[in-house]
C-alpha cells in the first residue's frame, strides 16, 4: 500500500516539476499538433534535367520539402500536353513550367490555378553580329523573318510592342521552330533575320558567335515566364501542402542568396552542367527567379494572347478566376516568421501584390 502511495505522489511531483519547467521556459506543454506530424505526397513535373525550376530542384535535393512534411517526387514529362493531361488525371500535382499552356486551357474552360511563380523575363533577341545595331530599334522588325519557339512568352509580348509602335504583324514573318538551338541555327544560316530565345540561350548564342541586341524585358519588365500550376480542385480540397511546398521553395531562395557555392554545386550535380554554366544560369542570365505568382502580369499576358489571336478573344473564361495569390502570401509570411531579418524576404514582401 505504501509503495502505491509513493508511486502516486512521485507521479504528481513529476507532473508538477514538468509544468513548472514549461512555464519557466515559455514553451507549450500541450500535446503535439497532429497536423505537424502529417505527411503529404506531391508529384511535381520535371522535364529531364532542365534547370528552369531551379528552386524546386534545390529544395528537393537539400531535403527542404521533407522538413515541411512533404514527400515530393519528380514526375518526368516530355511535353506540355502530357503534363496538362497528367494534371487532369491526377497523375501530377504541380507543374512548375510554362504559362502559355495554362492560359490556353483556362481560356477553354479548364479548371487550372496558378498559385506561384518560377521565373520571370529571360527572353532575348539574337542576330548576326554585323546586324546587332540594326535591331536596336523595333522598327527594324518591319519586313523581317523572325525565328521563335511557340511555347515562349517573350515573342508574344514582342508582337504587342510591335503593334504599339505601328507595325502590323502582317509585315513581320514569325517562323515557329521546335527548339531554341534551332532558332540559333536559323539565324546562323541566314534563314531568319533574327530570333527570340529563352532559358539562358543568350549565353549559347554568344558562345556560338551571335549577338544579343536587346532583352524583351527592356520593353516589358518582369513579364511572366514559367508559373506554378495545379488543378483547381486540388487547392479546394487541401491547400496546406501547397503552402508548405512554397515555403520550402522560399527557403531554397534564401539558400540561393546566402550560399551560392552550395546552390551551384547542388544544381550542377543534378543537371550534369558545368558549375560555370549553372552559376550563369541562376545568377547572371536574363531570367529572374521568383516564387511570386505575379497576378497582374499574368492577367496582362492573358490579354496579350487574346490580342495576338493565340486564344479566343471572346472567351467567357476569366484568368482572374484562375490565379490564387494567397498560397504565396501565406508561405512568405511563414518564412518571415522564421527569418524576420532576412532582407531578401522583406523585399519580396514589399514587392508582392495580391
Amino acid at each position: 500500500m505504501k509503495s502505491k502511495k509513493y508511486l502516486f505522489f512521485a507521479g504528481c511531483a513529476a507532473l508538477l516539476v514538468a509544468g513548472m519547467l514549461c512555464l519557466a521556459s515559455g514553451t507549450s506543454c500541450a500535446a503535439s499538433d497532429p497536423a505537424q506530424e502529417k505527411t503529404w505526397n506531391l508529384r511535381v513535373g520535371q522535364m529531364g534535367t532542365n534547370l528552369k525550376p531551379s528552386m524546386v530542384l534545390l529544395a528537393w535535393k537539400l531535403g527542404y520539402y521533407r522538413d515541411e512534411g512533404l514527400n515530393v517526387t519528380l514526375e518526368q514529362f516530355s511535353g506540355f500536353n502530357d503534363a496538362m493531361v497528367a494534371l487532369t488525371l491526377r497523375k501530377m500535382d504541380i507543374l512548375p513550367n510554362g504559362v502559355i499552356p495554362t492560359c490556353s486551357l483556362v481560356a477553354q474552360g479548364a479548371k487550372r490555378t496558378i498559385f506561384g511563380g518560377t521565373i520571370s523575363e529571360g527572353s532575348a533577341c539574337v542576330t548576326l553580329p554585323q546586324r546587332a545595331g540594326e535591331f536596336s530599334t523595333l522598327e527594324a522588325f518591319r519586313g523581317k523573318t523572325i525565328a521563335v519557339v511557340r511555347a515562349e512568352t517573350g515573342h508574344m509580348f514582342l508582337k504587342r510592342e510591335l503593334r504599339k509602335v505601328g507595325i502590323p504583324l502582317s509585315e513581320v514573318r514569325f517562323v515557329e521552330l521546335p527548339y531554341f538551338q534551332s532558332v540559333l541555327e536559323a539565324v546562323h544560316k541566314k534563314q531568319a533575320d533574327a530570333g527570340i530565345t529563352n532559358t539562358g540561350f543568350e549565353l549559347n548564342a554568344r558562345l556560338q558567335g551571335l549577338a544579343v541586341p536587346f532583352a524583351i524585358a527592356q520593353y516589358v519588365p518582369n513579364f511572366p515566364c514559367c508559373r506554378q500550376t495545379c488543378a483547381t480542385e486540388a487547392l479546394e480540397r487541401d491547400r496546406e501542402p501547397y503552402v508548405r511546398f512554397q515555403l520550402a521553395n522560399l527557403r531554397a531562395m534564401k539558400t540561393m542568396y546566402d550560399d551560392p557555392e552550395l546552390t551551384v554545386k547542388t544544381l550542377a550535380e543534378f543537371s550534369g552542367q558545368s558549375p560555370e554554366y549553372v552559376r550563369y544560369f541562376v545568377y547572371d542570365s536574363l531570367m529572374r527567379i521568383t516564387m511570386d505568382p505575379g497576378r497582374e502580369k499574368v492577367l496582362e499576358f492573358y490579354q496579350v494572347m487574346k490580342d495576338n489571336g493565340d486564344i479566343d478573344p471572346n472567351t467567357p473564361f476569366r484568368m482572374e478566376d484562375a490565379i490564387d495569390t494567397s498560397i504565396y502570401r501565406d508561405a512568405l509570411n511563414r518564412a518571415l516568421e522564421r527569418w524576420p531579418e532576412d532582407q531578401n524576404l522583406q523585399r519580396m514582401k514589399a514587392e508582392f501584390r495580391e
